[in-house]
């Protein structure tokens, strides 16, 4: 039997690959769990994959020529496609070691960019801010249709992570569709070291930001009133939001906006920590695996900002851990969340080592917010609907930042 390992499935970062959950087995909540049964192999049905493997090394008049690993790998993937796992994979043991060497400190050579499999293709959720992709001009919603001369065409969105990362200083080609076109540009991206903070805190006309940071609202800030955006929860999250409340809340900060939007996702463990600053007690989210096994993750005491007003920000590219931070906060009427749709990725998933060194990587279970709604494939309803056009980009407004600050300062 081969050993296993479990990790959240985030979008993921095109570099930095898998992102490993710091867990902890909490109190549950009085919530009914569905009895959840699946199907069980019969030896007849294992027999008969047994028959067609020796039908082919015995019958087949090239017998000679048959790679039996290849024959054994193409027939796990093929398994692997059968159960329509989005996040599914196959790594074969050189891919695998690979990928368990993999830090998640945050630092890494790539391109910074997060990426999901939507709609079949390999999409854009978010470049990070200050790293090559964004320089690149790499925008949500891009397509990603080819990686140094290979078609993303079936490919897995680890596969994708484990094609673009690379050594700093080194490059990768890209075949790239931006949303709205209909012709693909190749661009042809140097790979840095990414190392940049993912929570940036600004209150009135004052930015307290590292230089990488994204552009400040082009609406004034008023008195008091504090943004803190988080672009991505890495490992070093927790500690950086800490330190930005710290901030905001010395600055004289009595209201805040959290802003979760086209944040993809990341640790999991950092998302408690984020939603625990906001609340005093409860669950932030829990999950349930394949028996109906229930898992649930505690708030966390000691939050900086339990009791100041609080809006959240989200759009369509707010998923995972973001979801989690923002379903955790809608759930308790903590905040109300402002903007579009979420995307709706709410699973953890694990690699299996199989005895070869090789290793599939499958969803194990689905998480849902404190009072039960199911994230994966739904995504969450804002309670406020506000949408940005196109011409509100060009002109530089931000009517949902508009509408947040709007409804902390009818709070305060």
């Amino acid at each position: 039997m081969g050993r296993m390992f479990r990790i959240a499935a985030p979008l993921l970062l095109l570099t930095l690959v898998l992102v490993l959950v710091v867990t902890s087995l909490g109190a549950s909540c009085n919530i009914n769990i569905p009895s959840l049964q699946g199907p069980t192999a019969t030896p007849q049905q294992l027999g008969v994959i047994d028959e067609a493997w020796n039908a082919i090394l015995n019958d087949y008049v090239d017998k000679d020529k048959v790679d039996l690993d290849a024959l054994s790998s193409s027939a796990i993937k093929a398994m692997l496609e059968s159960i329509h796992d989005p996040y599914a994979a196959y790594f074969d043991a050189a891919e695998f070691k690979k990928i368990e060497q993999m830090s998640v400190q945050g630092i890494y050579g790539g391109i910074g960019a997060m990426v999901a499999i939507k709609d079949g293709q390999l999409t854009v959720i978010a470049p990070i801010a200050g790293t090559p992709a964004e320089k690149a001009g790499i925008k949500p919603g891009d397509k990603i249709l080819g990686i140094d001369g290979n078609s993303t065409a079936g490919m897995s969105l680890e596969e994708a992570v484990l094609k673009v990362q690379g050594d700093p200083g080194t490059k990768v080609t890209l075949q790239v569709l931006h949303q709205g076109e209909e012709t693909p540009i190749t661009l042809v991206i140097t790979r840095e070291e990414i190392n940049l903070p993912s929570v940036y805190p600004e209150i009135g006309n004052v930015t307290s930001t590292p230089s990488a940071t994204p552009s400040p609202p082009v609406t004034p800030l008023p008195s008091g009133i504090a943004v803190i955006t988080i672009t991505y929860f890495s490992e070093r999250t927790g500690d950086e939001i800490t330190s930005a409340l710290r901030d905001v809340l010395a600055r004289g900060a009595k209201g805040i906006v959290l802003d979760l939007r086209d944040n993809p996702g990341g640790i999991l463990d950092s998302a408690v920590t984020v939603a625990s600053q906001f609340l005093k007690q409860g669950i932030v989210l829990y999950a349930l695996d394949s028996s109906g096994e229930k898992q649930t993750w505690d708030v966390k005491p000691g939050g900086l900002a339990t009791d100041l007003p609080l809006a959240v920000l989200v759009n369509g590219n707010s998923a995972s851990a973001s979801e989690v931070v923002a379903g955790a906060l809608q759930d308790y009427g903590r905040a109300p969340l402002i903007g579009n749709q979420t995307f709706g990725k709410g699973s953890i998933n694990h690699f299996r080592q199989l005895s070869d060194g090789s290793a599939i990587y499958i969803s194990i279970e689905h998480w849902y917010t404190p009072n039960g709604r199911q994230i994966e494939g739904n995504g969450l309803t804002p309670d406020i609907v506000v949408n940005t056009t196109e011409q509100d980009i060009q002109q530089g407004k931000d009517p949902q930042l508009d509408r947040a600050i709007e409804y902390i300062k009818s709070k305060l």
